[in-house]
């Protein structure tokens, strides 16, 4: 299992983005999939990984990586 973990919503441009890096330089990751269209963003679980609730974010350790 891969130690990166990448929260996307592959409807989302720039999620596709994020998937399609990782994918052509190799990079494993495990994809977990948050819909916008149901408002999972906005969960309580969610929101201790992004408290800017948006997507993608990128998770690795402690490590929290998120556009703000």
């Amino acid at each position: 299992m891969a130690n990166l973990k990448i929260y996307v919503d592959r409807n989302s441009q720039p999620c596709r983005a994020i998937l399609l890096f990782c994918k052509l330089n190799g990079i494993e990751f495990e994809e977990v999939t948050i819909s916008l269209s149901k408002g999972e963003q906005r969960s309580p679980d969610y929101e201790a990984i992004n408290p800017m609730k948006q997507l993608p974010t990128i998770v690795h350790g402690d490590l929290k990586l998120f556009e703000r």
